[in-house]
């Protein structure tokens, strides 16, 4: 009984680490104020690191578990693993939502910034078809 109780007591932080981790995030994404390419790199670095961490944790429940395994020490092993593993992943190439989160947080800035983008996309002459390559 006290194993399924620590269980829950690590599982309950986790989320509050979680979560108060997102809430940082939040507050670091504040770019009105111009924020520095390292600073979203920081936040897009981290947010995949947030997003693997909890696809690991969504594997991790989808397997079946082991009674010759099974423990709270086992599951708390299990979940800084993960923690630390995504960390990694992050930093090196990741999954390619930080690129993408830092992608849209730079080009955010810039429209914060007053900076425009050209609203005009070049034209690209469509080349003639020869024979019936639609099908009439």
């Amino acid at each position: 009984m006290d194993a399924i109780k620590s269980a829950q007591i690590q599982n309950t932080l986790f989320n509050q680490l979680t979560d108060k981790n997102l809430q940082r995030l939040r507050g670091q994404s504040e770019f009105g104020k111009g924020a520095s390419q390292k600073e979203m790199e920081k936040v897009a670095r981290d947010f995949e690191s947030i997003f693997i961490n909890k696809l690991f944790e969504s594997m991790r429940k989808a397997i079946p578990k082991s009674d010759l395994l099974d423990s709270s020490a086992m599951d708390m092993y299990q979940t800084m693993l993960d923690q630390e593993m995504a960390k990694e992943m992050s930093k090196q190439k990741g999954m390619g939502m930080g690129e993408m989160v830092y992608n849209d947080l730079s080009r955010m800035n810039k429209l914060l910034r007053g900076e425009t983008f050209p609203t005009h996309l070049p034209q690209i002459p469509l080349t003639e078809k020869s024979g019936n390559e639609l099908g009439e």
